[in-house]
């Protein structure tokens, strides 16, 4: 299934997110990502719907963490 998959050059991004302290605090690091994601792509003309898989990772309990993969999805304009 995954055989072809790759993340390419400059086609990686990660969350500045910090749950214990600073001023993200008290964001929910959900809506944080995809928002944040949803303008890196817009900033590199990328359209989210070429995405095939979204892997997501958490250390720390949210809300609606249950369904947080396919939320995050929908929320960045993934198919």
């Amino acid at each position: 299934m995954l055989k072809n998959a790759f993340i390419p050059y400059r086609g990686y991004y990660s969350s500045p997110f910090s749950r214990w302290q600073g001023s993200f605090a008290n964001e929910n690091a959900i809506k944080l990502g995809t928002e944040t994601s949803r303008r890196w792509f817009e900033q590199k003309q990328w359209d989210p719907k070429t995405i095939d898989y979204l892997f997501l990772g958490s250390t720390v309990h949210q809300p609606h963490r249950f369904y947080g993969g396919p939320w995050a999805s929908a929320m960045m304009g993934f198919r």
